[in-house]
């Protein structure tokens, strides 16, 4: 597995559609510490956070570029107009899930997120013609089923505007995971660097224009965490895996996130989690891990035809 990633990473081989359905819940486990992350922030505003993780995980996909220079580098020849548009789309996605944090609760965030395949689903089959399996369908209903669960223990809905802001998150998800099955021959890092520089850019004059760049040494690491970190790894793995996974079963794989970052908050800060998230998120995980024992272990993945 370590092996085929690797070679799969610098671009000489592929990924079984297991294999990929793996790297992509891996990157829900990273994308997940993000909450407990922006949660350890004291004074920060949200657009300073923003600043920093968006730098943070820009110098991490740079150090990463350097590194692979003695072996297989980093090749920029395939970037077209749409991995520009797909890193357009992950550092909005990525600017309004902090936003929405910040102005509602987490659960609330993460269950609008949990919406995420149904929307990929739809744009999937109309711009790349990819058939819903039935099994992608089943998952769907089984995270659909731990999210009621998870909701019925209590929602905390927050501000209106944090709402439009978590309700925006899993149109753009669904959106960026079929901009990518197009862009599949280009290098994972690419489309994070990029985006990465347009949040960072935009975060960083917002933040300039108001409160500054000035913040402390804890919550520049908490910053760094969510971004070197987080994004740092986490969206590499999730560019990679996408090659091999259908446009609706990536939302799903990586509901890891939804399940994990309520536990990471209930051991630091201390935030308890009821039973009702906890019963809900085992149900989630029930149908993640589903989908990947039903995923080929061998079938290598299909070309994906972009649109023109």
């Amino acid at each position: 597995m370590i092996r085929a990633v690797g070679r799969a990473f610098v671009g000489d081989g592929e990924l079984t559609e297991r294999q990929g359905a793996i790297l992509v819940a891996g990157s829900g486990v990273a994308f997940s510490v993000t909450a407990i992350a922006f949660r350890g922030v004291e004074r920060a505003s949200d657009f300073q956070f923003l600043t920093y993780r968006g730098l943070s995980t820009a110098l991490v996909m740079v150090l990463l570029i350097i590194v692979r220079r003695s072996g297989r580098p980093v090749s920029f020849a395939g970037v077209s107009w749409r991995t520009w548009a797909a890193a357009l789309v992950l550092a909005v996605t990525s600017m309004l899930y902090i936003l929405a944090l910040s102005r509602t609760s987490a659960a609330t965030t993460l269950f609008l997120l949990a919406a995420a395949p149904v929307f990929a689903a739809i744009i999937g089959w109309v711009l790349l013609r990819e058939r819903v399996e039935q099994s992608t369908l089943i998952a769907i209903g089984i995270t659909a089923v731990g999210v009621t669960i998870m909701v019925g223990a209590g929602l905390d809905a927050g501000s209106a505007l944090g709402l439009f802001f978590a309700a925006l998150i899993p149109v753009l998800v669904g959106l960026y995971s079929v901009i990518q099955r197009s862009v599949s021959q280009v290098d994972p890092v690419i489309p994070t660097l990029i985006a990465a520089v347009f949040l960072t850019l935009g975060s960083g004059v917002i933040a300039s224009s108001n409160s500054g760049l000035g913040v402390s040494g804890r919550d520049l690491t908490m910053a760094v965490i969510s971004g070197g970190f987080a994004m740092g790894l986490g969206l590499p793995l999730f560019n990679l895996g996408h090659r091999s996974v259908a446009a609706a079963r990536i939302p799903l794989l990586i509901m890891t996130e939804v399940v994990l970052a309520p536990l990471w908050v209930w051991i630091w800060p201390g935030e308890t989690p009821d039973a009702g998230t906890l019963i809900g998120g085992a149900v989630i995980m029930s149908a993640v891990a589903w989908l990947m024992l039903r995923t080929r272990r061998s079938e290598l993945p299909r070309q994906v035809v972009a649109p023109t």
